[in-house]
């Protein structure tokens, strides 16, 4: 018996040797497409029945699902007080804002005695100001849901503004940055977006500049201006009773100003700065960015948008970018692409790499190739259906927890987007065209419009770099938007 059974697999391996494999497809893909195909059967979830959306007197919406499976209370805040709204505020006043919120305590409850409860109790608090929102999240175990809520209230409605943790948030703004400018990718980062964005907002993301403006005057006022009822949005998720979190939550806001509408937020004002912008560091290796403004305003192809970043470098292994670039090539310590439709105008796409120095030429050159086969409409057929599948079934992963469920719903209030966005998302993504995607392309990647950001030894490769564009040099502690152009040949 285990003669035969030897036999057997002798000759099955023997028979597999003689069969010639398919080089350009991998074991686990060969072996993923002899799977059985099952349709995904999903429904989206219904407001009233799987989730409450509720509006507190003081004027805060709550998004709440309870969940009992887990002795949990988990917290998902967001404010309409990022950068974009810092229109005649100094800049980095909302950065500031958000960072004093979690380093100051409240009118009711210290800083340390906030920090000693929630160590005591293992909970966690974060705040962080992005380029749009200012996003706050906290857990805590069930049991300690008033504890939690106090701490939260306390904080978004009567902070405790002073001197000296102003002081002490400003200097520890300007050392973060500092250390992480000495990422080298980083620091490309930060030049792209200065170049891109110039004076808006946008532009000093990444950076400390005009911190230096900030007060705490400033400081308050932004927080009086920006921090109201309506412009803060709460999802509730875990082991907790609806009313009592909403009555508790009404005690802080007791005699609180009334809501008053959210100011608009500050757009950028759309410009191209094509040329290639280098920073010399004495290193082994290259960091990069390039890109352009280019994201539509409204929904009529934002599909169409998300499908082309998702082939070209946003869906991470699957893409073109990491595929040939990193897989085949060798390329790239990392490399991907952004096209960020989901903020309130931050119309770009991104292209970013990693690379040592003698190979970034090459890997500039395939990710440009790349971005042309899609602008040529050379996507085969095969590699097109595979993008819109995992487009479409990736779209179901935004659904994985409680909390996402309902954040997504929030997103489309603070994005203005209609609920059949979501509703209809994975048919709009299974109509689109080899063709919708090639003119797709054509309208937003644009090389010829593109900013180039190298970062690196680059001294020893500007005679390649030159062919990107014109040549610029940027200085590492002064702000991109004013590059120093490189002198004639022969000056």
């Amino acid at each position: 018996m285990i003669a035969r059974l030897l036999i057997s697999v002798v000759a099955g391996l023997t028979l597999a040797a003689a069969t010639p494999a398919d080089e350009t497809v991998s074991r686990g893909s060969r072996t993923i497409s002899r799977l059985a195909a099952v349709p995904l059967d999903w429904k989206l979830p219904m407001e009233g029945k799987d989730f409450q959306v509720v509006r507190s007197k003081a004027g805060v919406t709550f998004y709440c699902r309870s969940d009992r499976s887990i002795p949990l209370l988990s917290v998902r805040g967001v404010v309409r007080a990022g950068a974009v709204y810092e229109t005649g505020y100094p800049a980095q006043v909302a950065r500031v804002t958000a960072r004093m919120l979690r380093e100051c305590g409240s009118e009711g409850m210290t800083v340390e005695k906030l920090d000693s409860l929630l160590n005591y109790y293992a909970g966690n608090l974060d705040i962080d100001c992005g380029p749009d929102l200012v996003t706050v999240q906290a857990t805590i175990h069930s049991d300690q849901a008033d504890t939690l809520v106090e701490i939260l209230a306390g904080l978004l409605a009567r902070p405790a503004f002073t001197q000296e943790r102003f002081d002490y948030v400003v200097q520890r703004i300007r050392t973060e940055e500092d250390t992480a400018a000495e990422d080298p990718f980083y620091l490309c980062g930060r030049k792209f977006q200065q170049l891109l964005y110039a004076t808006h907002p946008y532009g000093y993301l990444h950076s400390a500049d005009g911190i230096e403006k900030v007060t705490l005057a400033e400081v308050q006022r932004y927080f009086s201006d920006h921090y109201g009822p309506a412009s803060l949005a709460l999802v509730v998720s875990g082991d907790f009773d609806a009313s009592r979190v909403l009555k508790k939550w009404e005690e802080f806001y007791a005699g609180h100003p009334p809501a008053r509408e959210t100011p608009p937020p500050t757009m950028p004002e759309p410009q191209d700065r094509p040329g290639m912008f280098l920073l010399q560091k004495n290193i082994n290796q290259c960091s990069i960015y390039f890109g352009c403004q280019s994201v539509a305003r409204d929904l009529s192809d934002i599909h169409r948008i998300h499908l082309l970043n998702h082939m070209v470098g946003g869906s991470s292994f699957a893409s073109r970018f990491t595929q040939q670039v990193r897989d085949r090539e060798g390329l790239a310590y990392r490399v991907d692409s952004i096209f960020d439709t989901d903020v309130l105008g931050r119309p770009a796409f991104i292209a970013r790499c990693r690379t040592k120095t003698d190979t970034t030429v090459r890997a500039l050159d395939a990710m440009l190739w790349i971005i042309g086969l899609f602008r040529d409409g050379k996507i085969g057929e095969t590699e097109f259906d595979a993008g819109v599948s995992g487009l479409k079934n990736g779209f179901v992963k935004r659904f994985a927890t409680v909390e996402d469920v309902l954040a997504n719903f929030l997103m489309l209030t603070i994005l203005n987007r209609p609920r059949s966005y979501l509703e209809e998302y994975q048919a709009h993504a299974g109509a689109i065209t080899r063709v919708q995607l090639q003119e797709t392309a054509r309208r937003y990647l644009n090389p010829e419009r593109m900013t180039f950001v190298v970062v690196g030894n680059v001294r020893e490769i500007e005679a390649g770099l030159k062919k990107f564009g014109t040549i610029y040099r940027l200085n590492e502690a002064a702000p991109a938007s004013r590059p120093e152009r490189q002198p004639p040949p022969g000056r």
